[in-house]
């Protein structure tokens, strides 16, 4: 049996959100250059961060839609961009505190710091909580684009993603900045708004934005291609090379909108507890994973063993402070509402 809670959430969001945490757990693992050369690599394992970016623009699109929100100006309402805060912040101070206690963790000035908690912290996808947040912002921008110029908004989210790439390199950005920033995902969060209003690709635009993320990604792994505008060190995950997944993600998020296969329950259960899971990974790979070699043998029981532990302390975690968020929720909205109401 399945409650109404869980009956009410998306199931395919979650099992996409499942596979996707999953290839975020193999990728961190230490490959050799070699390796991550092979076909599944750079086509498949490196495609899950953008997987994620389409996503949050589906979910966050229909949360929206849900509120009945149709002008700019009411897409900012305090209840909500608090509540999203909290999701993401709660977890992530977790972790703070985590590194805190932990005795590897080097001691830190008072700025110094603040400065690497503001930047997500340390440990393999340590951008995406300030990219998230970042997110919450902006958004509303990219969802009314799409909703105001509909098919050619995606064109236009295209440009501006262009755009920003080339500012970035014209000002000398580093990598250290441009990895924090969320402006380099507009283009894939238009991508799950374009999907949650039900505009499709014509079959020459899927084929062709499919051959042109193809064609990057090979030129970039196979030929050693180096770009020289787009961010190098993120070329093999960033808007172009994304363009293969996009095609297929738009036909999954609107054909596919509420899959529910019961021996896939632990895939749904591990998208739900996606965001936990990364951050423990975080903190694993960061300082528990060397430790961990040591005392296995062999490279791939070392792998499964990474992975599960990953897996079952981050859905520990996601039960753990389910409730807490709950929590937290109402008395937002109490204060929330108690505001609007003098």
């Amino acid at each position: 049996m399945v409650d109404n809670n869980t009956a009410k959430r998306n199931c395919t969001i979650d099992l996409i959100k499942g596979f996707a945490i999953i290839l975020v757990l193999i990728t961190h693992y230490s490959w050799t250059d070699e390796q991550r050369k092979l076909f599944v690599f750079p086509f498949v394992i490196n495609m899950a961060i953008p997987v994620f970016m389409v996503i949050t623009g589906y979910v966050y699109s229909l949360s929206l839609s849900k509120q009945g929100i149709n002008h700019i100006e009411d897409a900012f309402p305090m209840k909500m961009i608090l509540k999203r805060i909290v999701r993401y912040a709660l977890p992530f101070y977790a972790v703070i505190i985590w590194n805190l206690f932990d005795p590897h963790f080097q001691r830190l000035s008072l700025l110094e710091f603040l400065r690497w908690a503001i930047d997500g912290a340390d440990g393999p996808g340590s951008y995406y909580f300030p990219v998230m947040i970042q997110i919450v912002f902006v958004f509303p921008l990219v969802y009314f684009l799409i909703n105001k110029k509909e098919g050619k908004g995606l064109l236009i989210a295209f440009i501006a993603n262009s755009v920003y790439e080339l500012l970035a390199w014209s000002y000398g950005m580093p990598t250290t900045c441009y990895r924090l920033l969320m402006f380099r995902y507009v283009f894939l969060i238009a991508v799950g708004v374009y999907a949650f209003k039900g505009y499709k690709l014509k079959l020459w635009q899927s084929i062709l934005t499919t051959i042109i993320g193809a064609a990057f990604i090979i030129i970039v792994v196979y030929f050693d291609y180096v770009p020289r505008i787009v961010n190098s060190d993120w070329s093999t995950t960033n808007f172009i090379s994304s363009m293969l997944i996009v095609p297929l993600m738009i036909w999954i998020l609107q054909n596919h909108k509420n899959i529910r296969v019961m021996f896939l329950l632990p895939i749904e259960i591990i998208g739900r507890a996606s965001y936990h899971i990364y951050l423990v990974q975080m903190v694993y790979y960061l300082w528990y994973y060397y430790e961990f070699q040591r005392i296995v043998s062999t490279w791939y029981i070392h792998l499964i063993l990474g992975i599960v532990i990953c897996l079952v302390l981050g859905v520990v975690w996601y039960y753990v402070d389910k409730p807490i968020q709950k929590v937290i929720g109402s008395i937002i909205s109490g204060m929330t509402d108690t505001q609007q109401q003098k």
